[in-house]
């Protein structure tokens, strides 16, 4: 692979990290005046009824999100080391892709019932993205493992 387009990989990775790390400090900072600050536009509402189910939905926004960006951080930091030997799909992708979809299943469920959680508001719902988007992050699991066969594949024949 070129040098010039391992570098532009590489750039577009910190690009993307950069994006990611301020989505989710302002989403910490969003969840944090929502939980403390009474003037903040949509203040936390505590409902002594689904109190548990109102901290399960925080927690696990908070949790998902920060996992969300660690495995993100996982996937381009293998990429970028195995481009630089050469490698252009690394197996252990495949496993992190996996785990990926699983919590954009968690993320995608708390997303749709976040803002009832935090008018107080004791509805459970599930929306098609929380279907959807994990199986298309499957898809493109399962597209990757092709693609790291097919590399492999061809290192063979060579």
């Amino acid at each position: 692979m070129k040098h010039s387009t391992q570098k532009r990989i590489r750039n577009l990775s910190i690009a993307i990290l950069i994006i990611g790390g301020m989505s989710l400090i302002y989403t910490y900072v969003q969840m944090a005046s929502q939980l403390w600050l009474k003037t903040f536009i949509t203040p936390m509402v505590w409902n002594p009824d689904i109190k548990g189910w109102q901290i399960f939905i925080l927690a696990m926004r908070f949790v998902g999100l920060t996992l969300l960006f660690i495995l993100c951080c996982i996937f381009l930091a293998r990429t970028n080391r195995s481009l630089k030997n050469g490698e252009l799909f690394p197996k252990s992708n495949i496993a992190l892709l996996r785990w990926t979809a699983l919590v954009a299943a968690l993320l995608a469920f708390v997303h749709t019932n976040y803002d009832a959680v935090v008018k107080g508001e004791s509805v459970l719902s599930v929306d098609s993205g929380t279907i959807l988007i994990p199986l298309i992050v499957l898809l493109f699991a399962g597209l990757y493992k092709m693609a790291y066969l097919a590399a492999k594949d061809s290192n063979l024949a060579i």
